[in-house]
């Protein structure tokens, strides 16, 4: 395990695994929070705005095939759209709604997440090594 290859990425990538990473530990915590509790409430928050910049920042991440997007954006732009949604479910008192937008978003930024430690990406040269 190295960290050279995140070091050497570009600042970009940099923030856009930052924020991962954020989102990925709030998801965690989220989860094993009481639900509707002031703490699953704030770690909720700072879930959706990790993801949500996670997602957007993907945008101008296109080191596979240069210039052009993968099918890996699909899941940003499902988070851009499913994050207000659970947002909008929690206001009108949907729970189920609400909860299941929050697992779609969770389960989007894991699959995501594996597929960075293919081989060729830099979180898996991190991980694996070159």
């Amino acid at each position: 395990m190295s960290l050279a290859p995140f070091i050497a990425a570009s600042p970009t990538v940099q923030f856009h695994a930052a924020a991962a990473i954020i989102a990925l530990l709030s998801a965690i915590g989220v989860a094993f929070l009481a639900k509707g509790t002031p703490a699953h409430v704030w770690l909720g928050r700072s879930f959706a705005l990790a993801i949500m910049i996670t997602a957007v920042s993907s945008f101008w991440i296109t080191g596979l095939t240069p210039g052009h997007y993968s099918w890996i954006h699909i899941l940003s732009v499902v988070t851009i759209i499913n994050v207000p949604l659970a947002i909008r479910a929690i206001w009108r008192g949907d729970r189920r709604g609400h909860a299941r937008a929050m697992i779609i978003n969770a389960v989007s930024l894991a699959i995501a997440g594996a597929f960075t430690l293919m081989p060729g990406r830099i979180l898996g040269a991190v991980v694996f090594g070159p």
